[in-house]
């Protein structure tokens, strides 16, 4: 809370000494996996991209193709296997795009939002291995 307090009690000079101010509540990781998400704006839409960093509580991926801002969006973030015999593992992402952005050449989003629990993501990874998904 005190952190919360600190960070909304920055005045704009502030903010020209530090231009980046955190907003995580969680730590993220620099992992990079495919990524497939998915949004409706009263049409379906998929695409694709690659996530840049990941943590419980958000992501961001870069791609061409950005849903549009503050729109619910399913993420499935595929982690390719190491066996000769490959079968990714799809972790479900959901949340809010809460940002759009350039990310250095490439064009970006972030999302807010949590992962499915772990019974969800064991019980589709099962489907899909028994060819039900």
């Amino acid at each position: 809370m005190t952190r919360d307090l600190e960070l909304m009690s920055r005045t704009a000079a502030d903010a020209q000494d530090s231009p980046w101010i955190e907003r995580r509540t969680r730590n993220r990781f620099r992992l990079v996996f495919p990524v497939i998400f998915h949004w409706s704006d009263g049409t379906e839409h998929s695409s694709v991209g690659y996530c840049r960093n990941i943590g419980l509580g958000g992501i961001f991926i870069v791609t061409g193709d950005c849903p549009p801002l503050d729109i619910e969006i399913e993420i499935d973030v595929v982690v390719p296997a190491f066996d000769p015999a490959p079968k990714e593992i799809l972790f479900r992402h959901s949340g809010r795009v809460i940002r759009i952005q350039a990310c250095e050449d490439l064009l970006g989003f972030a999302v807010a939002g949590q992962f499915e629990n772990e019974h969800a993501i064991r019980a589709r990874v099962t489907a899909r291995e028994f060819g039900r998904q």
